[in-house]
This record gives structure tokens, sequence and C-alpha cells, in this order.
């Protein structure tokens, strides 16, 4: 005599593989955006230390101030020795602006550039917003 599954024993676990994918997707949906912010602060932390070292060489070198004149993609590229930022980036013609956008993640958040202090100073695009805003969870 073969032994088989029965039919009520297949439609079992099929209810239940059905009922953990139910708890488990909208998991799955939150994680990707956690990643996001987590590759975008690794991308500022990147770009702040490059910044710092690109003006250590430059005084080294007596360059001037040292800090680059201003953030464009290549600039970025450059002194982070080949980091290209992610696509939910954008950088603004004069190079002083990056502005981050995260699906599900608020407003954007917007790194202005500031070439006298070698500074990116985060501020969300919307200043109403009380809950806990994109910058913030960035600059954790």
């Amino acid at each position: 005599m073969k032994k088989a599954f029965t039919m009520v024993e297949l439609i079992f676990v099929i209810v239940i593989l059905g009922i953990l994918a139910m708890v488990a997707l909208p998991r799955l949906a939150g994680s990707k955006k956690d990643a996001e912010i987590t590759r975008a602060k690794a991308e500022i932390a990147a770009i702040r230390s490059a910044i710092q070292t690109y003006r250590g060489a430059n005084l080294l070198a007596q360059k001037g101030s040292g800090y680059p004149e201003k953030l464009d993609e290549t600039t970025i590229e450059e002194i982070t020795n080949g980091t290209k930022l992610g696509s939910n980036w954008t950088v603004s013609e004069d190079g002083n602006t990056l502005t981050l956008t995260i699906a599900g993640a608020g407003q954007p958040a917007t790194f202005t550039y500031d070439k006298a202090k070698g500074s990116l100073t985060c501020q969300n695009s919307d200043a109403t917003t009380t809950t806990d805003t994109l910058c913030e969870k960035i600059e954790k």
C-alpha cells in the first residue's frame, strides 16, 4: 500500500503557509525602508569623513582652505575613492544641495553643503512635520 498525503492534510498545510505569508509580508516591506535609511547613513558618514580627509590632505599640501568647492556626483566619487550615491539621491546643479527621498519615510531630507566650514547640514523639506523625520532617522 502506498503512503501519501490526504487532501485534508494538504489543505491544512496551504492554510498555514498562507497565514505565515500574511504575517511576514508587511514586516518585509518595512525592512526595505530601513535598509535604505541605513545606506543613507553610511553614505553621509562616508562623505563627511572624505571632506575632512580631503581638507587635511590639501592643508598639508598648502592648497588653500582645503574643502571641496562643491559636492556634485563627480566630486563625491573622487573624494570618497569611488563611492557612488544611491538612486534615492538628487544633487543640485551648483553642488551645494543633496536631496534624499525614500518612499514611505515621509518628506525628503535636504543636505546643504557649506564649503566655508566643510559641513553637511540636514533639514526636512517640510518644516511643519512633528513626527520622527527622515533627518532625525539619518542623524541618529
